[in-house]
């Protein structure tokens, strides 16, 4: 199973005012997270996880920033996306506020799927996962973790 294929199995999850609820707090404890805090990072880490069966190239986060340096750091960082590349919404070169999963690549846009995003998958920090068309914006980064 592709980590995209993975990733659509979790489409249902819905989160509860002030980023609550069952699931979305099970997807915050599985990456060392607490209840109420921001989780596109904690859902992209934890499909990691599965999908590399606990031996993910990056480590479970609920962290942007931490995902952007690490990157940054291995040379995982591309402008053009690929299909299970991770995207990053980065403002000012250093500030990552969202991450999600690449699911799909139509010319100058691509699919992104992720969590604590809005309906129309245009929030960083709406009420479920969402996956959606995406313009490639300025600050738009894409990282290319070793598979």
């Amino acid at each position: 199973m592709t980590l995209t294929e993975l990733a659509r199995k979790f489409l249902f999850v819905r989160e509860l005012a002030g980023n609550t609820g069952a699931r979305v707090e099970a997807i915050q404890r599985w990456s060392g997270g607490e209840k109420g805090q921001s989780w596109c990072a904690y859902f992209a880490t934890m499909l990691l996880d599965i999908h590399f069966e606990g031996h993910a190239p990056i480590p479970r986060t609920g962290s942007c920033d931490e995902i952007l340096t690490l990157a940054a750091k291995n040379n995982w960082l591309a402008d053009v996306p690929h299909v299970d590349d991770l995207y990053l919404y980065v403002r000012d070169g250093t500030d990552a506020h969202h991450v999600g999963i690449v699911t799909d690549v139509v010319g100058d846009q691509f699919k992104g799927l992720s969590g604590n995003t809005s309906a129309d998958g245009l929030s960083s920090n709406g009420d479920r996962v969402a996956e959606r068309l995406l313009e490639r914006k300025p600050g738009t980064v894409f990282v290319r973790y070793p598979r």
